[in-house]
């Protein structure tokens, strides 16, 4: 009898290695919620904003977002994607059929512009958001609902022209780094180590590559990642404070302030007064 050969390669000449995207950081979504409502009756909300991710569609017309001035159709035909930290205003005319998911994403060393993207909605995105729409409809599943909407995320990111990739290597790891872990004690000489650098010439490729100190990029983490616990928890700031990587709630509340334009406890407040939008 032949002996059963192990394939031990991971990748062949015909593919495409996908390893090194997945260590980057890029693959990843974390879903908060997907919702659903055939006819929200006051869809009307000014100055929106938040920590985390939107993506927009809706099934029938009539309403729109407004964004510096500039009017947004939400129509079948497309959906709208708004970064974190991106202030819109909802209006709605009629009841709104609305389809929605929030969630966080992170492509370490490549920013997005703070402002809603606007683009049509294809087949395979149709098929998905009928999936999607028909699930809440029927019964709350939601390990279904998950893969349904990573699934359409993956689709909708698949969509969107990504800058070229000129991270060095070992950066993109540090970055990816930083995105996974916030909270820990990142300092340059830890980082510079990482990098397999001198901490001088870490943070010299490091604010050539991103635009920024380390320590400016590691607070920037911090701050999203306290926003997210603040809209989407009831931890006390405290709580925040410590698992965010900060060493006391004073602390937070400056750089909070400082960053966002307002302490966390007003922003928290913002944010709960928008619930379900």
């Amino acid at each position: 009898m032949a002996t059963r050969r192990k394939y031990l390669n991971y990748t062949t000449p015909w593919g495409v290695d996908l390893a090194r995207v997945a260590t980057a950081g890029w693959t990843p979504f974390l879903i908060h919620e997907s919702g659903y409502q055939p006819a929200l009756e006051d869809w009307n909300h000014q100055g929106v904003d938040s920590p985390f991710w939107r993506f927009y569609h809706n099934p029938k017309p009539g309403c729109h977002l407004v964004f510096q001035g500039r009017k947004i159709p939400l129509e079948p035909k497309n959906a709208v994607l708004i970064p974190a930290d991106t202030v819109f205003d909802c209006v709605g005319p009629v009841r709104a059929c609305h389809y929605w998911l929030h969630f966080t994403t992170n492509r370490p060393g490549v920013s997005f512009p703070a402002e809603p993207m606007l683009f049509p909605v294809d087949d395979t995105m149709r098929m998905l958001l009928g999936q999607l729409i028909d699930t809440h409809q029927t019964h709350t599943d939601g390990h279904g609902l998950l893969h349904l909407a990573s699934a359409l995320l993956h689709v909708v990111f698949a969509k969107l022209e990504a800058p070229p990739q000129t991270l060095p290597e070992r950066l993109s790891q540090v970055l990816a780094l930083i995105a996974r872990s916030p909270h820990t004690k990142l300092t340059n000489h830890f980082l510079a180590e990482r990098a397999g650098m001198s901490v001088e010439r870490f943070i010299r490729s490091f604010r050539e590559h991103t635009g920024q100190t380390p320590a400016a990029y590691v607070l920037a983490a911090r701050i999203r990642l306290a926003g997210e616990a603040l809209a989407l928890t009831d931890k006390t700031i405290d709580q925040i404070a410590s698992e965010a990587g900060f060493p006391n709630r004073h602390y937070l509340s400056r750089m909070f302030a400082r960053q966002v334009g307002c302490g966390p406890a007003e922003y928290r407040a913002r944010q709960r007064e928008r619930k379900g939008r």
